[in-house]
């Protein structure tokens, strides 16, 4: 509308708004509600329930129109890959952190989606602790990839290789030549703590289980590697799937199994004769909204 003409308040003549529209200086209403991501295969769409929301496998930028609603999310990090190591069994990985709950009253913009990869597998003849996950993220929310498993170690002095590595949930300790190998921490909120690893009438070692979203890591020996942590199941798209699970121990399958795509868990430490080790599982966002 040209300079001078009428107020944008009050009760205006048809005229008026007319030449409003036409000029382009018409004042919309707040915008409908809507999001939007790029790239858009990264996401898939879902309702349940009085619920939308779009469950990310991929990593994306989401575009939120309108803001103003509660967005619940689940952010589930990169698993980390089991330690290996001869003679013995090294850790197994920790599972991904886990995170869930609500952003109140959600602001208009764009918000990063991060899918995290899951630490890579040991490949045969690989003496190494595991890779640690990697971080997913929704806006403000990340959470940590887990702690990669030790490495089984048949020497002594101790060397810190055998440790467990701390993250969202914790890496199992390797198995060690003289006595315990220490468990790599979780993040209280996030996950657990794996097992610690042991050794076995002077000879055999045992690593400890990775941690899961839902509990520790058990401990390795004697006489048998420890136990992956427990998972979570989450129903938040209304296709419940398993989530979180730790990496387990002896595990002399080759080439290894690895964690499966889009659930966090944790890789399978290395055993021997081959003693490669598997992947973590990648990561996934998921968020929904009141319709």
């Amino acid at each position: 509308m040209a300079s001078g003409g009428p107020p944008f308040y009050g009760r205006w003549p048809v005229s008026a708004v007319y030449e409003a529209v036409l000029d382009g200086n018409w004042v919309s209403a707040t915008p409908e509600f809507s999001v939007t991501w790029s790239p858009e295969p990264a996401g898939t769409p879902f309702t349940t329930g009085l619920y939308s929301g779009v469950d990310f496998t991929a990593s994306a930028t989401v575009t939120v129109t309108g803001g103003g609603k509660d967005f619940e999310y689940v952010v589930l990090a990169g698993g980390a890959s089991g330690g290996s190591g001869p003679n013995a069994t090294g850790g197994g990985g920790g599972a991904g952190g886990y995170r869930t709950g609500t952003l109140p009253a959600l602001a208009e913009g764009p918000y990063t989606v991060t899918v995290g990869a899951g630490g890579a597998g040991l490949p045969y003849p690989t003496v190494s602790s595991g890779n640690s996950g990697s971080p997913s993220v929704f806006g403000p929310i990340t959470s940590t990839g887990g702690g990669g498993g030790g490495q089984s170690v048949n020497t002594s002095p101790p060397a810190t290789v055998n440790r467990g590595f701390p993250g969202g949930s914790g890496g199992g300790g390797g198995g060690f030549y003289d006595t315990t190998s220490p468990a790599g921490t979780g993040i209280p909120g996030q996950g657990y703590p794996g097992g610690t690893g042991f050794q076995y009438l002077g000879a055999v070692l045992r690593g400890g289980g990775g941690g899961g979203a839902g509990g520790a890591g058990t401990n390795g020996g004697p006489p048998s590697g420890g136990s992956p942590g427990p998972g979570v199941t989450v129903s938040t798209t209304g296709t419940p799937f398993p989530a979180g699970v730790g990496g387990g121990t002896r595990t002399s399958v080759y080439p290894p199994f690895n964690g499966t795509a889009n659930q966090g868990g944790g890789g399978p430490a290395g055993a021997e004769p081959n003693f490669a080790s598997g992947s973590g599982g990648s990561g996934r966002v998921i968020i929904r909204w009141l319709t």
